[in-house]
């Protein structure tokens, strides 16, 4: 823009900034050059004694004083004696939305560099690259603005790869926000249960919400972006993994409240199996027990004793019950699935029987609580298998003997088993109708299915103990196995991408029930039945190989026994 000189500005003429001297000035015959100082305006000017909207001083725009904005204090303040409250807000308003550029400009640049970088290509599963050592990391600076000082702000390592290099685009951003969302549908399958302030937040990525930690978010977009992968069956982010797995353990700190550690080792505990990392996976699940033991946090609240079932639990006690549910359930998974023992203490066991009583509607609704209790159930059924295998005669003959005078531990133990196996039946059954049924908890269905496989084991296993001669148990074991196939010829190839390896469990029992009663005389109907259940159980073995290879060996035995199955004549 052309400067205008002083004598054109004192005509109210236009100026063509021409210099030494501009057109106006040499019509006029002006010979000397023309001034383009700044002292045109003259201090008789009104404008230039008018402040810049949000310059005055707080205690002037509270009053709605007229505020000169000197500095250290103006004019108003020192009148009234009130130096010391005279602050200013420097350009507030500016500030404010430099800052939501900033932080919006530099998530947009992060995010089309994840989206830049997914044409590289790396293994499946088990070889998935977890630190690309050369791959750069960007990261918004801007996690929290000054005002909120309740979480750490994560400080991304430095990188020397240009701006200039990285592509901003909606659909990352799309994409972040579709991760979200598939993590808070299958939160439930991490034992993470939310308010839904904290919900929002989570959806919405917004990292200042006082609601939820911000490690959260990562760990969402983490586990979001795992089940993404899985879908669409690609392994093209994996540094946009890396970013969100290192974000997630850096915002982690001891002063971080013990719920939230609990959950973030949790979602990536079951990360990390997914992955078939095993070892990251177990110490991942021996930090949350560490987290559990080192602040006490129990089923039953310190405040139990005045425990009132007229009302309601808080909100933060049952995001906990689903919470250590959940990594009561994973112990006793890994425990009988690899072998590895549990780091949680039989006390916990014990006082899980009473969440019934303390949540009586959480118990009924949660997926965490369903698997926990399928999994104590099927532990203790199988323990109690290998006690009654172990004997050197039929228990049962030697009971019905001795009569109901001298009624062994194992007798109560098994009762008290089926009573409870038959209860759970009762809520996990009606809980898959339901989600099944309604699009928003569709979900949970592949999670219900598999709570109820396991409900479905543990019943016919029980069934399967009971004495040979007994009718009523040899109908109900062929009923139970039959329903646990026919779920299991539901499932889908989504429902395969994210298995429950304790399924393997229920399909070994599942055969050596099937093969063991298969093998004693019986109608032709009933041997129809079986024949169908052996051909099932046979079909889904390599589907089961393929979803989890590491467990083929024992998979393979129920080929094997199929094999060598003659039937009976």
């Amino acid at each position: 823009m052309a400067k205008t000189c002083v004598l054109c500005r004192q005509r109210s003429e236009r100026c063509d900034g021409i210099q030494p001297i501009c057109g106006q000035c040499t019509e006029f015959g002006t010979t000397d050059a023309c001034d383009y100082s700044s002292r045109a305006a003259g201090p008789s000017s009104k404008t230039s004694n008018l402040l810049q909207k949000g310059a005055a001083c707080l205690p002037c725009r509270k009053r709605k004083k007229r505020c000169d904005a000197k500095q250290p204090y103006c004019t108003a303040c020192k009148t009234s004696n009130k130096k010391d409250q005279c602050v200013y807000e420097d350009d507030a308003q500016r500030n404010l939305i430099q800052c939501l550029v900033a932080r919006t400009r530099e998530l947009e640049e992060r995010l089309a560099f994840a989206e830049q970088s997914s044409h590289e290509s790396r293994p499946h599963h088990g070889n998935r690259v977890s630190s690309p050592g050369s791959a750069p990391v960007l990261r918004p600076s801007s996690l929290a603005i000054e005002a909120f000082r309740a979480f750490p702000v994560w400080k991304p390592p430095r990188t020397d790869l240009p701006v200039s290099a990285l592509l901003t685009s909606r659909t990352t951003l799309e994409l972040y926000r579709d991760f979200r969302l598939r993590f808070l549908a299958f939160s439930p399958h991490v034992g993470v249960q939310l308010s839904p302030a904290a919900s929002y937040a989570v959806a919405m990525g917004d990292f200042n919400s006082p609601h939820v930690h911000p490690s959260l978010i990562h760990a969402a977009q983490l586990y979001g972006c795992m089940i993404w992968q899985e879908i669409h069956r690609t392994t093209s982010l994996a540094t946009t993994e890396f970013i969100e797995l290192e974000a997630t353990l850096s915002l982690l700190t001891a002063d971080t409240a013990p719920l939230i550690q609990l959950q973030i080792h949790n979602t990536l505990g079951i990360y990390f199996l997914v992955l078939r990392k095993f070892s990251e996976g177990s110490e991942q699940i021996r930090l949350a027990s560490e987290v559990v033991r080192r602040h006490g946090l129990r089923f039953v609240p310190p405040s139990a004793e005045l425990w009132d079932p007229l009302v309601e639990c808080a909100p933060a006690d049952e995001e906990l019950v689903c919470a250590l549910s959940h990594l009561l359930y994973i112990t006793i998974d890994r425990q009988m699935v690899l072998g590895i023992p549990s780091d949680l203490g039989v006390e916990y066991e014990q006082e899980f029987h009473t969440v019934p009583i303390m949540y009586p509607t959480l118990s009924r609704s949660s997926l965490a609580i369903f698997r926990a209790r399928g999994a104590l159930l099927l532990q203790r059924t199988r323990q109690l298998s290998a006690r009654l295998s172990a004997l050197p005669t039929c228990p049962w003959e030697l009971h019905l003997a001795q009569g109901a005078q001298a009624e062994p531990p194992w007798v109560a133990e098994y009762w008290s088993l089926l009573e409870e196996v038959e209860t759970n039946l009762a809520t996990v059954n009606p809980a898959l109708l339901k989600a099944s049924l309604h699009p928003e908890l569709q979900p949970s269905t592949q999670g219900l299915k598999i709570c109820l496989i396991v409900a479905l084991t543990v019943e016919a296993e029980l069934h399967h103990l009971a004495p040979r001669t007994h009718p009523e148990s040899r109908q109900h074991c062929l009923n139970a196995v039959l329903k646990l196939v026919g779920i299991g010829k539901t499932l889908t190839a989504s429902d395969y991408e994210m298995l429950d390896p304790i399924l393997v469990i229920c399909w070994l029992t599942a055969a050596k029930v099937a093969f063991t009663e298969s093998a004693r005389p019986m109608d032709e109907l009933s041997a129809m039945n079986w024949a169908t259940v052996r051909s099932v159980l046979v079909a889904c073995v390599p589907v089961l190989i393929k979803a989890l290879p590491y467990l083929e060996v024992p998979l393979n035995q129920i080929l094997e026994r199929a094999a060598a199955f003659v039937i009976p004549t």
